[in-house]
């Protein structure tokens, strides 16, 4: 049998927030029962944990969609360390989650996990985000800011636009433009308050639209500093991001982004975490 975790992240209420699926002990189970599980379970992700093989690292994880393998093992990672310290699995504390050949530094509790990452945001060249725009529903004149193409690890297509366009964006799935932009982020920030609502559109990578996306909360904090949204002051700075209500998931991450010389130099997000399942399945049957 198969044990398994359902997780909700990014919320400390059970069936808000983003659902994940852990297997904390993925030994023995080849690419093909792994898919199966993630089918059966029929969540966004599902991370299937391993030994590690890289120094360093405390864990494995491979993370699966209905359909195949998600190659970056981001925002799962809080999910993921969260439900190993619930179970006794880990100790609460840092921990380095290796995924796809990379090394992610993971601060895990019981109830809630935060990630970090550093470097320089990826800014890619100027861009037309109209036909974006449109495959959300909306034009050039819902927009409140400069549109950017950044991020820490993966690039997202930010496009801040005013409160009342967020709440009346829809995404269309037919449309072309989600071969070569995969993402849309709708921003609509508060500067006073230094909260930003989010909705993420991803069709480019098989889902709809996202309730809880840490790589796009990371990404914002270089949005943030390149549109000069916060202090200008070196050092860091906390910013928080709401999302998910949209698709009634209601989710908070809360942020930081180091700041050096007006750049972006590093982020860390944090989320509480709800158990919401556990159990056991067969495993799949083999050839």
């Amino acid at each position: 049998m198969i044990e398994y975790e359902i997780v909700d992240m990014f919320t400390d209420t059970p069936f808000n927030g983003c659902a994940l699926g852990v297997v904390p002990d993925a030994q023995g189970l080849s690419e093909a029962d792994m898919l199966a599980v993630a089918r059966e379970l029929a969540l966004t992700e599902t991370a299937f944990v391993l030994p590690p093989e890289l120094p360093g690292s405390t864990y494995r994880v491979r993370v699966m969609t209905p359909t195949g393998e998600s190659p970056f093992g981001g925002h799962s990672a809080v999910g993921t360390a969260s439900a190993l310290v619930r179970t006794g699995r880990t100790a609460a504390g840092k921990a380095v989650q290796e995924c796809g050949g990379r090394q992610l530094t993971v601060t895990a509790g019981s109830d809630g996990s935060g990630l970090a990452v550093e470097g320089t945001p990826l800014l890619r060249p100027e861009w037309d985000p109209r036909p974006l725009l449109a495959a959300c529903g909306l034009s050039g004149s819902d927009l409140s800011a400069t549109p950017h193409l950044t991020g820490f690890g993966p690039a997202f297509h930010f496009l801040p636009v005013r409160e009342e366009a967020l709440a009346a964006a829809s995404a269309d799935l037919t449309d072309p433009v989600w071969e070569d932009c995969p993402d849309a982020v709708l921003v609509a920030y508060d500067p006073a308050s230094r909260t930003a609502r989010i909705r993420v559109f991803a069709p480019g990578y098989g889902m709809p639209e996202d309730p809880a996306c840490a790589s796009a909360a990371l990404g914002l904090g270089a949005w943030l500093a390149r549109e000069k949204a916060l202090p200008g002051t070196d050092g860091r700075h906390a910013y928080r991001v709401l999302q998910g209500e949209d698709l009634g998931r209601p989710a908070t991450l809360s942020c930081t982004v180091d700041l050096r010389e007006g750049r972006a130099t590093a982020a860390t997000v944090h989320g509480r975490v709800a158990a919401a399942a556990s159990g056991r399945m067969a495993a799949p049957r083999r050839p």
